[in-house]
């Protein structure tokens, strides 16, 4: 917790997500995706994993710590059966090491498994980013981490955009990204929408 500033920040967002999970009336069969603003900005998400239910749960450009601080708040009025995440990208921007974002991924997990005990989880691959170009060889060891410490839980799975977004010299394709490079485009959520499809066989 020592690592927050305003322990209020981002407050304005969950109660929107709390409004959102309230007013979601089709709770059959429902897919949580959960994360920082890779998530949020999938404003089309809805539309584009159809005809799967999912809610958007997304906010700000929220770490792994954030996701565990906010999760009881947000989750409190919902019961998914399959739970998305995608956060990291922030964690390592920080200057987090690997090792460290691994601990937050399991007390993120553990945290679910304690609400959700029959859950699926699902880990969106940490993407690359043009303007991060240099947090590649930790970007790929995390994503490594959380996917051998995955292969030990049940009912999980990772997405892998990952190696989709990357050119033929193995950074990522500055195309799919917004003027900042790190925020997905419309053509980066269409390589996100193509991966997910197919991992959820839709």
């Amino acid at each position: 917790m020592n690592e927050f500033i305003d322990l209020n920040m981002f407050v304005d967002e969950i109660i929107t997500l709390e409004k959102r999970v309230l007013d979601h009336q089709n709770r059959d069969h429902l897919i949580a995706f959960y994360g920082s603003s890779s998530v949020r900005l999938w404003e089309t998400l809805e539309e584009d994993l159809a005809p799967l239910n999912t809610i958007n749960l997304g906010f700000g450009g929220s770490s792994f710590s954030w996701c565990i601080y906010y999760f009881n708040r947000v989750f409190k009025n919902i019961q998914p059966d399959e739970i998305v995440i995608y956060v990291g990208d922030n964690d390592l921007g920080s200057g987090h090491q690997p090792s460290k974002v691994l601990k937050k991924f399991v007390n993120l997990t553990n945290m679910i498994r304690l609400s959700f005990p029959k859950v699926k989880i699902h880990f969106i691959t940490i993407k690359p980013s043009p303007i991060r170009t240099h947090l590649l060889p930790i970007t790929l060891e995390t994503n490594r981490l959380i996917r051998k410490e995955m292969l030990k839980m049940e009912k999980a799975s990772m997405i892998n955009v990952f190696d989709s977004m990357l050119d033929d010299k193995g950074v990522a394709r500055p195309e799919l990204y917004q003027e900042d490079q790190l925020h997905l485009n419309a053509k980066g959520y269409k390589i996100w929408k193509g991966v997910v499809r197919r991992h959820f066989g839709i």
